[in-house]
């Protein structure tokens, strides 16, 4: 088993993050999808090259997985003992268009489960990161889910698919989900970036994230991060989260109960 340097990986991660934050403040102002595509592309390229020749250095026996985009290959571990995963851009039209709420993450799998994650907001400059078994952090403080009594009194948030014409069923789901959740609970919003929403959730600023899909890697550094910050995580049904499930709800156990049966009455 690897012995990973935390330190090491957070002062690269403020690295590379502190280049993305400084290109979003050039005020990109790109007028077609060809040229924000091509854009998002350069940058998400940038930011893997980046990271995984400066951690390979450092940990050259460990793969890099390339399947970040491709749900089909997120069924199942990729690699039978370690391996890392990177989100580069997550939240990419906030970045393109210069809001905050987008970040990047990285996480490394173990023997199947998600072993240490870090999660990073370039325009807040807060480093989320955990370590199964030892605990979740921010800038390097310990954090604890919130402890809102019920959904009626719970601040929630979802994501619509990247592109919901391309996933129709989740979009719908999505926007059920959202008709059922709201009249219950204290507010519901969509915030941008996932893994930043997942983070959220780790510490307390928001008390509850569900989505709806496959997109498995999307979820898995934010959900290390729930579950070691002491919140639940699930599937979309509230099964186990893990390989080839779909969905992702993730809340302290109190929310969790009422969101989860709030969604799971709308699926089949």
């Amino acid at each position: 088993m690897t012995t990973i340097d935390m330190t090491f990986c957070s002062e690269l991660i403020r690295t590379v993050g502190a280049r993305i934050h400084e290109t979003s403040k050039q005020n990109l102002r790109l007028s077609t999808f060809e040229e924000i595509f091509a854009e998002i592309q350069a940058m998400n390229t940038w930011v893997i090259d980046t990271l995984r020749a400066e951690v390979s250095v450092r940990y050259p026996s460990i793969p890099w997985s390339d399947s970040e985009l491709d749900v089909d290959q997120q069924q199942q571990a990729e690699y039978a003992r370690e391996y890392w995963i990177c989100d580069p851009l997550d939240g990419a039209l906030h970045y393109i268009q210069g809001f905050a709420l987008y970040a990047f993450s990285l996480c490394l799998v173990r023997d199947g489960k998600p072993a240490a994650s870090f999660v990073y907001d370039p325009c807040s400059q807060e480093l989320f990161h955990a370590v199964a078994g030892e605990g979740a952090y921010l800038n390097g403080q310990p954090i604890h889910v919130s402890q809102k009594k019920g959904l009626a009194n719970a601040y929630v948030t979802t994501s619509l698919p990247s592109r919901p014409a391309e996933d129709a069923e989740s979009a719908e789901l999505t926007v059920r989900g959202i008709a059922q959740v709201m009249p219950k609970a204290m507010a519901v919003k969509m915030l941008g970036s996932v893994s930043l929403q997942l983070a959220y959730v780790a510490c307390g600023k928001l008390d509850g994230y569900w989505e709806f899909g496959s997109h498995y890697y999307d979820w898995l550094a934010g959900a290390l991060l729930v579950q070691e910050a002491g919140g639940t995580v699930s599937d979309s049904k509230g099964n186990p989260f893990t390989w080839g499930t779909s969905g992702i709800i993730a809340s302290h156990r109190e929310v969790f109960d009422q969101l989860s049966a709030e969604l799971k009455g709308i699926q089949a």
